[in-house]
């Protein structure tokens, strides 16, 4: 057993070594994983809506889980292929491991739960608004990153989240902006889920860093497995599978569902390996540029143009990101450049 632990200990040692490597090797590595995954969730997101107009939840979590389940089991095969023992780390032997395995188990049902609390808010709001709220878990992601994983807490990403979160209220729309008296009901309603929503996406960033030492395939395949199973036996339960006789099912249908399926799976991908190689609160912020993403795709997808308070509130969302990338590239210069020095008020 001790010489287990020892090997496991060991190999975390390895890891970590190959992985300051890698992050010195390239510093925008986990900015640019953040991105993809950043683009794809609000893609996702875009095409969600378009389902959440026709199809039930449940239904669509049939079709979308099992592809994304499907995506993961090569990097899993591949593993115990060219390396056994990275599957083990952090999981194996059970009973030293008993904390990884609960934040294992706490990630895969909020992951698994969240694309059905969208939904229920994309009832009542814009995917647009849905995703400008979900934005706002930047702050709590950067904060609690500081509290509870010990990472710093610079002025300069302090003061780019909350140029963001400013950017982020403004695309709220408040009553004062547009000349209204109050708001509306039905937009309360869809806000306060969609708060919901950001409060387990907040939790799910910083348990994803905590295990950053577990394989990003068993993490990933165990969730998309217990959410096909949670999708089916929910479906089944509340007969939700009629759908596809009832509501006239085309290809396109399918063909969606198969591709926010594909796109979830490549959004949680990149998201694991950016907190494998990145500080949390730095992924939270570079994430917040999911409001540009989504903006675009609904103006592209739905016909929705965004007006000049998204453009002003997206302005100042991409301002605190482009201040946190440039920060990176100035951390990762020696410290005798001159660029380095020149910028060096980046770094505080």
């Amino acid at each position: 057993m001790v010489q287990t632990i020892s090997q496991i200990e060991n190999f975390n040692e390895e890891v970590e070594g190959s992985k300051k490597k890698e992050k010195s090797g390239c510093a925008g590595l986990g900015v640019g994983y953040t991105l993809i995954s950043t683009a794809a969730f609000s893609l996702a997101s875009t095409l969600l809506k378009k389902s959440a107009a026709k199809w039930h939840p449940f239904t669509v979590g049939v079709v979308t889980f099992p592809v994304a389940t499907i995506f993961f089991i090569p990097f899993v095969i591949y593993g115990m292929i060219t390396n056994p023992k990275s599957l083990k780390v952090g999981l194996i032997p059970w009973k030293e491991n008993k904390t990884s395995l609960f934040f294992v188990g706490v990630r895969t049902f909020l992951s698994s739960v969240i694309p059905f609390v969208l939904v229920w808010s994309l009832q009542y709001i814009s995917v647009g608004d849905m995703r400008t709220i979900l934005a706002a878990s930047v702050i709590s992601v950067h904060f609690v990153g500081w509290a509870w994983l010990g990472e710093k807490c610079g002025v300069v990403p302090t003061l780019a989240a909350i140029l963001a979160l400013v950017g982020i209220g403004v695309l709220t729309r408040p009553p004062i902006l547009i000349g209204k008296e109050a708001f509306d009901q039905n937009t309360l309603v869809g806000v306060s889920i969609a708060v919901l929503a950001m409060a387990m996406v907040t939790l799910i960033i910083v348990v994803v860093r905590w295990l950053q030492y577990v394989h990003q395939g068993v993490l990933n395949l165990s969730l998309y497995a217990w959410a096909t199973l949670q999708s089916l036996v929910l479906a089944l339960i509340f007969n939700t599978l009629e759908e596809f006789n009832t509501k006239g099912t085309t290809w396109e249908d399918i063909g969606a569902m198969v591709a926010i399926g594909v796109l979830w799976a490549i959004g949680n991908l990149c998201l694991v390996l950016a907190l494998q190689i990145e500080e949390a609160g730095i992924v939270g912020l570079i994430r917040t540029s999911e409001v540009v993403f989504t903006f675009g795709w609904q103006w592209i997808l739905l016909g929705v143009p965004p007006d000049w308070i998204s453009m002003l509130g997206a302005l100042l969302v991409v301002s605190g990101v482009v201040a946190v990338i440039a920060r990176k590239l100035v951390q990762a210069l020696p410290k005798t450049n001159e660029v380095r020095k020149s910028f060096n008020f980046l770094l505080k």
